[in-house]
């Protein structure tokens, strides 16, 4: 149980951290980028958002380290000053638009974020809003839930479970940052920053139905 709780409030105690920081000034922004999702020429920023897109909503902290050429949205955070984290690529992301913390030349801090996935990176499609301008209140449907648990197709130990769980993460590093084995229910929790299409895909090609359970910080706009 202690492993569980670890697992899954490490990002949240990181992001309230973030959010109580003080705010500075930064520098000119950048377009998402990533070395397993795409460069930055890829990308089609200022491209109209097809009618038929998912918009998704969360409150996530949003970093740029000194090495990097663009904002990522964040799962867990390395507890270190200046922080240090990586995760999914946000084209349309500008620093000198948001209040935000820096330190070493990282920028940070943590936002409500809108926008689309287009298969490389997350397509902002609302200004981001700084957590410490909202009520968090507000928005009940970003609120940690438990996963929905069905029933394994097969009944499979702790250590099978934790190997399909650290296969998922490394496979899929700029989605996936955590993933545990769930040995009461039988299943591989998976934390994830968004719950793509090719992720569930993968999931379903090479594990027994109903082994993998998603829980994710991006949740559809309903």
């Amino acid at each position: 149980m202690g492993h569980k709780v670890l697992q899954r409030f490490i990002p949240l105690a990181a992001l309230l951290v973030l959010a109580a920081c003080g705010q500075g000034e930064g520098d000119a922004g950048a377009d998402g980028t990533g070395s397993d999702v795409g460069s930055q020429s890829d990308q089609q920023s200022g491209e109209p958002t097809p009618p038929d897109a998912v918009v998704y909503r969360g409150a996530l902290t949003v970093l740029q380290g000194v090495e990097r050429d663009a904002a990522e949205l964040c799962g867990a955070v390395a507890e270190s000053y200046p922080p240090q984290c990586g995760g999914l690529p946000v084209t349309g992301w500008d620093w000198d638009a948001v209040e935000h913390e820096e330190a070493e030349g990282v920028r940070w801090g943590s936002y409500l974020v809108t926008g689309t996935f287009d298969g490389k990176s997350f397509v902002l499609t609302e200004d981001p809003v700084s957590t410490a301008d909202i009520d968090m209140a507000d928005y009940p449907e970003l609120q940690y839930q438990e996963p929905e648990i069905g029933d394994p197709a097969e009944d499979l130990g702790t250590a099978e479970l934790q190997a399909i769980a650290d296969e998922i993460v490394a496979a899929f590093p700029r989605y996936v940052y955590g993933g545990w084995a769930d040995d009461q229910n039988g299943v591989a929790i998976i934390d994830a920053l968004l719950v793509t299409p090719e992720l569930e895909a993968y999931a379903k090609e090479h594990y027994p139905a109903d082994t993998v359970v998603f829980s994710s910080m991006l949740k559809p706009v309903e």
